[in-house]
């Protein structure tokens, strides 16, 4: 009985999603046999591997080697697989134009990458030339979702994301290293506004992903719970988690876009002055990138929270401009005739509110309604007077 192949092996395990360590070793093994190397279907199943297990480093040095061996368009993909997943989007595009369109096998994945090319430099019309007349496979349904969703067609895009995810299922392909549709089908469901199918998408993601184990794929997915959580203290802490991993897998792409995502909640919670450093660090990130229209995201949500005023009580604007002038927490409860306890309560609504660590950031900040009384209250009452 013949030995079944190790590249099948190494795509086997990825699809299922289950054995991070089994499918690595299979692809490695795949890779080191002379039989499997003179194959273009093994090589791109081995090599598909260890770019989805987060192995980018080895998949390129291996795909690299390959082209002086034998040069194809399975090598050529997986180097511009590995530029995608770094956040090269430039070199991504040049390896792209590189694959031969008529190659049947290859083509459905040039497609959609084509069109996510396009919608991120936004190009919708071209995004939307590039689609086939008639519906294909579960890669073209994924590709017309994705235009979909940028031309605020959130519905057709759910729909579109879940009919690719139901056909991925059928193949056995439940892996969402492979292709994440369950966050963005999430995505769209929280765009028609059905948050509680958006957080079962996205948990159901989290958990196929922390089966899988690798960071990008946890992180992407820890993204998409946080995004569709009720703003509350731990939505916070999960997206700093999924920040961390996503740095971890070096995927500049979609750090870029959970940095902002990180941003807008961070300035529904109040928290501008920390917003804004979130903001310059996902502006930053996809400059580098090369994303277009995510850039443009950035900076439009950037200025509003530049220009938020926070929302404080006149209470607690008063008790903060009374800390800026220099008073004490007892000199402040004698000036407003309240307990010092119940000022400690109002300074740390303030710092919450306000994004800050604390008194020290709060007087060095001296915010402008201590001299031109622009702060809003929940009453529309101006945050104190002038000094």
């Amino acid at each position: 009985m013949s030995q079944e192949c190790s590249a099948d092996v190494a795509a086997g395990l990825l699809a299922a999603g289950e054995d991070w360590t089994g499918a690595v070793e299979a692809a490695e093994q795949a890779l080191a046999c002379p039989a499997c190397r003179k194959s273009p279907r093994c090589m791109s199943r081995a090599l598909g591997t260890l770019v989805c297990a987060g192995e980018l480093v080895a998949a390129d040095a291996h795909s690299l080697a390959l082209l002086d061996e034998s040069p194809g368009d399975h090598v050529l993909l997986a180097r511009a697989c590995v530029a995608r997943r770094t956040g090269d989007l430039a070199r991504h595009s040049s390896l792209l134009a590189l694959v031969r369109p008529d190659d049947v096998e290859v083509r459905p994945l040039v497609r959609l990458w084509t069109v996510e090319l396009l919608v991120a430099r936004g190009d919708l019309d071209g995004a939307e030339a590039v689609l086939p007349a008639r519906h294909g496979g579960p890669l073209v349904l994924e590709a017309e979702a994705v235009v979909a969703m940028a031309r605020g067609r959130p519905q057709d895009a759910l729909e579109g994301h879940l009919a690719c995810g139901r056909t991925l299922v059928e193949n056995g392909v439940v892996n969402p290293a492979v292709l994440p549709w369950r966050s963005r089908a999430a995505r769209a469901a929280l765009a028609c506004g059905d948050s509680g199918e958006a957080l079962r998408l996205a948990m159901e993601e989290h958990a196929a992903a922390a089966r899988w184990g690798e960071p990008r794929a946890l992180g992407w997915s820890l993204a998409a719970v946080a995004g569709a959580s009720p703003p509350h203290g731990e939505d916070l802490v999960v997206y700093e988690r999924a920040i961390r991993l996503l740095g971890m897998a070096h995927a500049r792409m979609d750090l870029a876009e959970v940095l902002c995502d990180y941003g807008d909640r961070l300035t529904a919670h109040g928290k501008q002055a920390a917003a804004s450093e979130i903001y310059a660090r996902a502006h930053a990130t996809a400059l580098d990138v090369g994303d277009t229209v995510l850039l443009r995201r950035i900076e439009e949500s950037a200025r509003g929270a530049a220009t938020a005023e926070p929302a404080l009580t006149p209470v607690e604007a008063e008790v903060a401009r009374l800390v800026c002038a220099g008073l004490r927490n007892k000199e402040i409860a004698v000036r407003l005739a309240m307990a010092t306890r119940t000022v400690e309560l109002h300074l740390t609504r303030v710092y919450r509110k306000l994004g800050l660590s604390g008194r020290r950031e709060l007087r060095a900040t001296r915010w402008a309604w201590l001299h031109h009384e622009t702060l809003r209250t929940d009453r529309g009452a101006p945050g104190g007077p002038p000094e």
